[in-house]
């Protein structure tokens, strides 16, 4: 098999997904160190690839803007303007790591020669996989969505390289982050983070704050709240069932990596944070309902992951007609697994 010169990855959304393909991205520029590899991207999520060293070029698309304005010429002209700078690469080798229908003709779009992708029964969305030159049609043992991408590098021909992530935040970033941890004095401190791109993936806030209260008084550890744009209103519901004060960091997504790297413990549902945390390799603690923790939780066999199993589970649903049962964790629940989780740190 001919070692590929130039490498398309595309990966266009959420935080999440673009965080679950980078180990991928890691074993194809490390076992391809002399290829030239670009990202195809959203542009609303390309401010996340500004960290990952080793990319070469960064092709940001706006695949929304036709739904906005489907008649505009300038809703579809980014479009075409990635698609002539793809075929004018000339790729070897495109990957599709995300399996939608917009991505399967993307790729082919691309002109790249040879198109790798999942197959009929991992694709995310049929027919997808007719738009690949090669597919990954069986996962094995693999379940989890890095392990899953993992594949589709190997078929690549790549080397799977697990373990931390390495990213690269501004430097003014990073110095603001640190400058707030002082400010705060936190040294031994715990990261809960409370958000979730739907309602169902949220843990109870006021839960939140009991289990604050308890690894404050009982750990004698800190504790701090992050928090996304909009989301105010979850840091002021855990703050009141608190009895302790708690650090709010409201930080841009990158400067959360070198918060969450100071951290002893990261504890959240289901969302971009968490992911993050994983990638970074800093102990987590998830808290899983209508997604599924084999296929999306922690990344370690050493962290923790819990989740309630009923038969609607995994629905992904956004909204539930029996009150987020699935997520009907307990503050004791949750205490126990940081307990272990820290124990094993």
């Amino acid at each position: 098999m001919q070692t590929p010169q130039k490498i398309l990855i595309l990966r266009l959304s959420s935080l999440g997904d673009i965080i679950h393909a980078l180990p991928a991205f890691r074993s194809l520029r490390e076992s391809f160190p002399d290829a030239s590899i670009d990202w195809l991207v959203e542009e609303r999520t390309k401010f996340v690839l500004t960290a990952v060293p080793g990319l070469n070029r960064v092709i940001a698309i706006d695949t929304l803007a036709p739904r906005r304005r489907a008649f505009s010429r300038s809703s579809w002209s980014g479009i075409l303007s990635a698609v002539r700078t793809m075929r004018r690469t000339r790729y070897d080798l495109s990957i599709d790591f995300q399996g939608l229908l917009k991505t399967g003709l993307l790729s082919l779009l691309s002109g790249a020669r040879r198109r790798i992708g999942f197959g009929h029964g991992l694709v995310w969305e049929k027919p997808a996989h007719w738009f690949y030159s090669e597919t990954v049609d069986q996962a094995g043992t693999a379940s989890h969505v890095v392990a899953l991408n993992h594949l589709l590098a190997a078929a690549a021909g790549a080397r799977p390289l697990y373990g931390p992530v390495e990213l690269k935040v501004p430097e003014d970033i990073a110095q603001a982050v640190e400058g707030r941890l002082e400010q705060q004095n936190l040294r031994n401190f715990v990261i809960i983070n409370p958000g979730g791109g739907w309602p169902t993936k949220r843990w109870a806030l006021h839960r939140y704050g009991e289990l604050a209260d308890r690894m404050a008084s009982q750990l004698g550890m800190g504790v701090a709240v992050t928090t996304g744009p909009g989301e105010e209103s979850l840091f002021e519901g855990i703050s009141a069932a608190c009895s302790i004060t708690l650090p709010h960091f409201q930080v841009p997504f990158l400067g959360l990596v070198p918060l969450v790297k100071r951290a002893r413990l990261f504890i959240s549902g289901d969302t971009g944070p968490f992911h993050l945390a994983c990638a970074l390799g800093v102990p987590v603690v998830g808290i899983f309902g209508p997604t599924s923790p084999a296929r999306n939780g922690p990344w370690s066999t050493r962290d923790e992951a819990l989740v309630h199993p009923l038969p609607c589970s995994y629905c992904h649903g956004r909204t539930c007609p029996t009150a987020n049962e699935c997520m009907d964790i307990s503050v004791d629940e949750v205490y126990a697994a940081v307990l272990r989780r820290l124990e094993e740190a």
